[in-house]
């Protein structure tokens, strides 16, 4: 992301001694935001500039918020953006910890925060520009972040109502936000400047909403019995190191779909051999498809990329045939079998880890990892098992495995939740195979 509109020249601050430890660093941002009076938070409204008791509020948290922001966002240029994740997550539980339920309240403004400020990078100079008295006026880019902040901050008396005026209080946060600005670079370029990123330094994090693969595998072992003791100790090391894995085969599915569509298009005219030419590149879509699925994590938008392209290339199929009754039918089922097939084996994590390549999952922790998940997602990978005939040995081996370590950790004392429901799921009647 390009963050030039808040790259304000530098300001002349006073030398201090920073920490460079990221805990600590953590640790005096929030002393600043929490404490009565800290710069640069306390310096949040332009001189001269007061609000009704209404407004008031909304203008202080959104400005103190575009702060707080800020120092992530420098974080992030520094560390990059996994790390500032991470930094952001401790910033929060210490929040909690100081204050009950303050982290979440934290999180949702950073999470407005970077929504204004992505909607703001996308609107052109064009757009941000208007005649008076026939001259050409730019508008400051505050000034959208001032708009935006008065009409989606849930509290604000303007929210719900794009068609109410502001009263002045747009023209008014916009300089507010300009000062804002300028007082927290000045504190937390040096600030940042001075820090460094060691994961091991953070006591806490919090897991992903929608977990890569690698994550997805510390979250069943982290203080899970199910797991040998040594496998249930998970450190936000682990977690960062596990972000990165993740964040780079998703990586590496977007340029391959980059490679695989240049390719698509390049060509104006489908060749003589058009059948296995369209054949081939539905399967490498097929293939990337699954390893997104395998690959898990916050994904949706890598979905649709593939979806559309596989649109395109069977529309063009369906283009060649288009006067063919049965081989348009003959299509369309193939089609059919291949989505059943994929959410049977694809549906749960469990499974599509079990057949991926280098699975995350080692062989001794196939079965504690399937015991890991819910009885709703252990029911879809018994499914995939049972509709699969490789995989039914698979499916004999983990039933059998797992009495035997359930009856290991009972015997043990360990009480595991839904372990006596998911055995019955484990042992349910196979069902049919598709044909």
């Amino acid at each position: 992301m390009d963050w030039r509109f808040w790259k304000t020249e530098k300001r002349h601050e006073e030398a201090r001694n920073w920490p460079n430890d990221t805990h600590e660093s953590i640790r005096q941002l929030l002393g600043m935001y929490q404490g009565a009076g800290a710069p640069p938070f306390a310096s949040w409204a332009a001189p001269g500039i007061a609000f009704t008791p209404d407004v008031e509020p909304i203008a202080r948290n959104g400005a103190m918020g575009y702060q707080l922001a800020l120092w992530f966002w420098l974080f992030a240029e520094k560390h990059g953006t996994i790390a500032a994740r991470m930094a952001r997550e401790t910033f929060c539980l210490l929040a909690d910890a100081a204050q009950p339920s303050s982290g979440d309240t934290i999180d949702a403004l950073l999470d407005l925060e970077n929504r204004l400020a992505h909607s703001v990078e996308a609107i052109s100079a064009e757009q941000r520009t208007f005649r008076q008295e026939g001259l050409s006026v730019e508008l400051p880019v505050e000034f959208f972040l001032a708009t935006g902040t008065l009409r989606l901050t849930p509290d604000s008396p303007y929210a719900g109502n794009a068609g109410a005026a502001l009263q002045g209080n747009d023209y008014k946060l916009a300089d507010c936000f300009r000062h804002a600005t300028e007082e927290a670079l000045a504190v937390f370029r040096p600030m940042i400047q001075a820090v460094e990123f060691d994961a091991n330094s953070l006591p806490n994090w919090k897991w992903s909403a929608r977990p890569g693969a690698a994550e997805r595998h510390l979250q069943r072992r982290f203080s899970n019995p199910l797991f040998p003791l040594h496998r249930q100790m998970v450190t936000a090391h682990d977690v960062h190191e596990a972000r990165l894995a993740d964040n780079q085969a998703l990586q590496d599915i977007r340029n391959e779909l980059t490679e695989v569509s240049h390719a698509f298009f390049e060509k104006s005219e489908l060749p003589l051999n058009w059948q296995p030419y369209l054949e081939s590149y539905r399967d490498r879509l097929d293939r990337l498809d699954e390893r997104r699925l395998i690959a898990g994590g916050q994904n949706a938008s890598l979905a649709d990329a593939i979806a559309a392209l596989r649109a395109d290339i069977l529309a063009a199929w369906r283009s060649e045939i288009q006067k063919n009754r049965h081989s348009l039918a003959t299509l369309e089922q193939d089609e059919a079998r291949k989505a059943e097939r994929r959410a049977l084996l694809y549906g749960c994590d469990w499974t599509a880890q079990l057949l991926s390549h280098g699975s995350v999952i080692p062989p001794d922790e196939v079965v504690p990892a399937l015991l890991s998940e819910s009885p709703s997602e252990l029911e879809k990978a018994v499914a995939g098992l049972q509709a699969e005939p490789r995989l039914r040995e698979t499916l004999a081996h983990c039933r059998a495995a797992a009495h035997r370590l359930v009856g290991e950790l009972r015997a043990a004392g360990h009480n595991v939740p839904d372990m006596s429901d998911k055995l019955r799921i484990l042992d349910g009647t196979p069902g049919q195979v598709p044909a």
